[in-house]
């Protein structure tokens, strides 16, 4: 391994990292079962919103992956901890259609939620959804919940506009701060970390977004790798962004 033997587990974005526009980034699978033979324990971070964690893990299995779901961490699983650590009852969603079955147990209404949910809906963002989700953060006061706030990512091959700026529209007007859940939110890293039982200080996590994988990370002193591969710009290596401890071609270049 090129990285420190004093590591013991790795926290690994999917997409980017182990895959690209539905496409496997090479050696990928070998890398993935070389570490768990190595005995370094693995948690898959993703900014995903518009599957369920089991759909997920099915694609991952598809491609040849050996993945457990209980080591995949979504937004949708700290979102789901914040509703009921906050007795949340009753939520919007705007989501894709295939996130209602993980919020089954709640009501969910257009009129008067208590929260309201924003996942990436891609080219369904319009002008009236973005309007009523204003309309009910600036004036029924309900609570913004972004399940992440990624600014681009890659659509058939090319940086396209993520969820992030449509959250930060409504922050903008309503005057209010969204709750985000997803990376580069500090409860997000904490919540695999301590699922993997070790210190933060024997961990890596390993992304290609400079955001909120590389700056994500640094900020709570977790050591970081960039990919590459994905997301990855020629203009992360600037001065602009927080920098990773290490930057490789490929998540191949962690073996030797």
């Amino acid at each position: 391994m090129q990285i420190s033997e004093n590591i013991n587990g790795l926290l690994i974005d999917l997409e980017g990292v182990l895959y690209s526009d539905n496409k496997l980034i090479p050696g990928s699978i070998d890398v993935i079962k070389e570490l768990k033979r190595e005995g370094i324990k693995l948690r898959f971070l993703t900014n995903t919103t518009t599957a369920p964690r089991k759909i997920i893990l099915k694609k991952l299995i598809n491609f040849g992956f050996d993945i457990e779901e209980k080591e995949i961490f979504t937004p949708i699983i700290a979102t789901k901890n914040y509703l009921r650590d906050n007795t949340v009852k009753k939520i919007s969603l705007v989501t894709n259609i295939e996130i209602i079955e993980e919020f089954k147990e709640y009501e969910i209404t257009q009129k008067d939620p208590e929260a309201i949910i924003m996942g990436d809906i891609y080219k369904n963002f319009n002008w009236e959804i973005l309007d009523r989700i204003f309309k009910l953060v600036y004036i029924n006061n309900a609570a913004l919940i972004a399940l992440h706030q990624n600014k681009y990512c890659m659509r058939d091959g090319q940086v396209s506009l993520d969820l992030g700026p449509f959250v930060r529209a409504i922050e903008y007007a309503s005057n209010k701060k969204s709750i985000l859940m997803g990376k580069p939110e500090k409860n997000f890293f904490d919540l695999a970390i301590k699922d993997m039982e070790i210190s933060k200080e024997a961990v890596f996590m390993i992304g290609d977004d400079i955001i909120s994988d590389i700056k994500g990370a640094k900020d709570f002193d977790i050591k970081a790798i960039q990919v590459k591969t994905g997301k990855y710009q020629k203009e992360d290596c600037s001065d602009k962004f927080t920098q990773p401890d290490l930057r490789i071609d490929s998540i191949i270049n962690l073996l030797n």
